[in-house]
């Protein structure tokens, strides 16, 4: 006779989802890394959104708690010893409620510089841009929101429809997904690469954030312009940066020509400029002692923008990035504003407050002023990203929070803002981008369609701020509601 294991499976099921209650229980860690908290009844559980919305959070904590826009709490061993983190050089909590955050349908770039002029710079240089010698150029530092060019991609077409300019700007020696980016055509061989992610050892070889370093057989990439966007299918100058430890060869091969480089040993950074127009760019490397940050495919002049993503990274390690690698960099490839688009990799469904995040991000903008220091810096706040309560998708509690601690970095530092989850949510949220085949159905990432609203309003953004000099605060009859 067989036994019956009905009762055993029953009581092996109710253990089971005791251990998995009790886990629940259980607060999330954080070492460096957060590890998350289980929760089973995630999808069962209501949370009330509304307490979470930052919207005027900020304005009213500053007013009520001036202690909280000065930099007391940040741990000095942090930051760096010159410090442009003056408490006299910040808006006061009264500034600070009166930052423009909507005009119309317009999401603004919230601009909280003590002299509201933090845009000033990338004004001057447009307003010159026939007479600098150089294209214009914004990069975006981002992570897996805009990798493999979405959303920058579009930027960068609408602005250089409006300024001029042609190509594609920075590119990495080797990607690990070269069919995902569709402003241009990637192929390459033999790069080993080092990130702050993976591994890369910050030294005085390093460059920001990534490099590529060829095998002993050589290494080579090879980049084609592509028609699916405007301005992008060929390009006037190409220049690749480097760190020589040795004497090396590098051989740039374009439609017509091929140019062969001499490289000498130096402790400076180097870069090679090819002015030729082209619509194929192939570089060679014969040598493992070039440390290769990547290849800039850009106009004479007109409008430039940067796509430096990498997935899984929150941007918080910028501290350990050598400060004259960075003015070497910025000195070769001058830049007129950065914006940092970070957030999505240290935000976890069950924590809401992020403080130690904005101090983290403060610390790594006062490192980047100290590279940039006349660049204007512009956080793009944590894009909106729902899970499902009741069979509905709504906005996670911890978007406000992170969104918060974004903005609080902002007002700390006298950066710019641009909150990502307003302007989506002008859009219809992550919901609509799904529903309109804008998002992936994570809800949390955009595609390469939902790019391009999401351009739109940026660039709109930027236009207002471009055209509006110093009109950031509102004034004192000034109804409009920032709810």
């Amino acid at each position: 006779m067989n036994k019956n294991y009905l009762s055993q499976v029953v009581w092996l099921v109710v253990l089971t989802i005791g251990i998995l209650l009790f886990m629940s229980t259980i607060q999330p860690i954080n070492i460096n890394f957060t590890i998350k908290q289980i929760d089973i009844l995630s999808d069962l559980r209501s949370h009330n959104t509304d307490q979470y919305d930052d919207s005027i959070s900020v304005a009213t904590d500053v007013l009520t708690d001036t202690a909280s826009i000065t930099i007391t709490a940040i741990d000095s061993t942090t930051l760096i010893s010159d410090t442009t983190l003056l408490e006299n050089n910040l808006l006061t909590a009264q500034q600070i409620a009166q930052v423009r955050r909507k005009e119309g349908d317009i999401t603004l770039v919230e601009d909280y510089s003590a002299e509201q002029n933090g845009i000033d710079k990338l004004i001057d240089a447009i307003d010159n841009r026939n007479n600098i010698g150089r294209p214009v150029r914004v990069a975006f530092l981002g992570d897996s929101f805009i990798e493999a060019d979405i959303f920058t991609q579009n930027v960068r077409q609408a602005l250089q429809d409006m300024y001029g300019g042609c190509g594609v700007g920075y590119m990495p020696m080797h990607s690990d997904f070269p069919g995902f980016r569709r402003s241009i055509t990637q192929s390459d061989k033999g790069w080993t690469t080092h990130n702050v992610i993976k591994d890369c050892q910050y030294d005085d070889t390093s460059l920001p954030l990534q490099l590529f370093i060829a095998s002993d057989k050589g290494a080579n990439t090879r980049y084609k312009g592509v028609n699916k966007l405007r301005h992008i299918d060929r390009w006037e100058t190409s220049k690749v940066v480097f760190i020589a430890r040795d004497t090396a060869t590098l051989t740039l091969k374009t439609d017509s020509t091929l140019h062969t480089y001499d490289i000498v040993a130096s402790d400076v950074a180097q870069c090679i400029t090819l002015n030729e127009v082209t619509s194929s760019l192939e570089v060679r490397c014969n040598s493992n002692q070039l440390s290769i940050w990547g290849t800039w495919l850009d106009a004479h002049q007109g409008f430039a923008i940067d796509n430096i993503s990498m997935r899984g990274y929150s941007g918080t390690t910028f501290t350990q990035i050598p400060i004259k690698r960075m003015r070497e960099l910025n000195n070769m490839i001058p830049h007129d504003m950065i914006v940092l688009q970070y957030g999505l990799n240290r935000m976890t469904t069950t924590i809401t407050n992020y403080e130690a995040y904005t101090v983290q991000l403060i610390a790594a903008i006062n490192q980047l002023r100290q590279a940039f220091p006349d660049t204007p810096i512009l956080i793009m706040g944590i894009g909106d990203r729902c899970q499902n309560e009741n069979g509905e998708m709504k906005t996670l509690p911890a978007v406000y929070g992170m969104r918060k601690a974004q903005r609080d970095a902002a007002i700390k530092t006298g950066c710019l803002f641009w909150d990502t989850c307003e302007a989506m949510k002008s859009l219809g949220g992550m919901p609509a981008f799904v529903e309109n085949k804008w998002g992936n159905k994570d809800y949390t990432h955009i595609n390469h369609a939902g790019g391009r609203p999401l351009a739109d309003e940026f660039v709109k953004a930027l236009n207002y701020a471009l055209h509006n000099r110093n009109n950031h605060l509102s004034h004192p009859t000034d109804t409009t509601s920032y709810e």
